[in-house]
């Protein structure tokens, strides 16, 4: 699914194609600059496609020329009115709540049950570059630059890119990202593991995405979304919790209808249906 002749004034968009859930962010005229209303709408789409049954993959993609422009800096976004004027308490508490909402909302994307694929074109800076780090997979089309240039306008990554870009990318290649602020092409990411493939045009990326999405989508769900709640957990455990976590997560599924028509399918040589069940 293009993120063509999308509902105007709608700043993300969720839909479903078959199996494949899409939150689509719809600012092009704004390259997908995030602010306060567009965090709380990407919030919504997550629960949308969260409550979403029939979905079970989701692709994250930006209508227009680019993906995500980073944070929007334009007056309209709530923010810049905090950050003006003279530094005050209220102020700092008020930034404060913001920035904590607005992890949350990221922290939602990641542990969403259902896997997710991040299809990147065009620009992926600062915030943006956050959102998809919260993404199971990311690809992205040759053109795409990335960057976290927060240090160079005097402010810190904040919500979540500090925390999760270092298990991506290792802890040396995140440091200069945050560090020096610069921009990288989507070579550079490929070969640092921020993203896992790099597809010619943005065309061929969403024809990809949407194929990969597919194929995990006809796996059976509940050891699709079984495999990601562990690997969620491991992130966060020690080796000890993990293995018992994934023992007992693995044990909830058997036995399954899926399992015996996984079993079935295989003998017989033809592609399973699987309910969820």
């Amino acid at each position: 699914m293009t993120a063509d002749k999308l509902e105007k004034d709608v700043p993300v968009i969720y839909k479903r194609q078959g199996k494949v859930g899409h939150i689509i962010l719809n600012r092009p005229e704004k390259r997908n600059a995030l602010n306060s209303t567009v965090w709380q709408a990407i919030g919504k789409a997550v629960a949308a496609a969260k409550r979403d049954e029939e979905a079970r993959v989701v692709i994250l993609q930006g209508a227009g020329k680019s993906f995500c422009a980073g944070l929007d800096l334009s007056a309209e976004n709530e923010l810049m009115k905090i950050f003006g004027g003279k530094p005050t308490a209220k102020q700092k508490v008020e930034a404060y709540n913001m920035i904590i909402e607005t992890q949350e909302i990221h922290t939602r994307l990641e542990r969403i049950p259902k896997p997710t694929i991040a299809a990147i074109h065009g620009h992926c800076l600062g915030a943006g570059l956050e959102l998809v780090v919260c993404c199971d997979i990311r690809l992205c089309s040759a053109e795409t630059v990335f960057a976290l240039p927060e240090a160079t306008l005097a402010i810190i990554t904040d919500v979540g890119g500090l925390q999760r870009l270092p298990k991506i990318v290792g802890p040396g290649h995140a440091r200069e990202i945050a560090f020096r602020g610069h921009r990288f092409d989507a070579e550079k990411a490929k070969s640092i593991n921020l993203v896992n493939d790099v597809y010619k045009d943005r065309e061929t990326l969403y024809q990809k995405a949407l194929e990969m999405a597919e194929e995990i989508a006809g796996n059976p769900p509940l050891a699709v979304q079984g495999a990601k709640e562990v690997m969620l957990f491991d992130e966060e455990a020690n080796l000890d919790e993990s293995l018992q976590y994934n023992a007992a997560r693995s044990s909830m599924l058997f036995p399954s209808e899926d399992l015996f028509e996984a079993m079935n399918a295989y003998l017989e040589r033809r592609k399973g249906e699987f309910k969820g069940a």
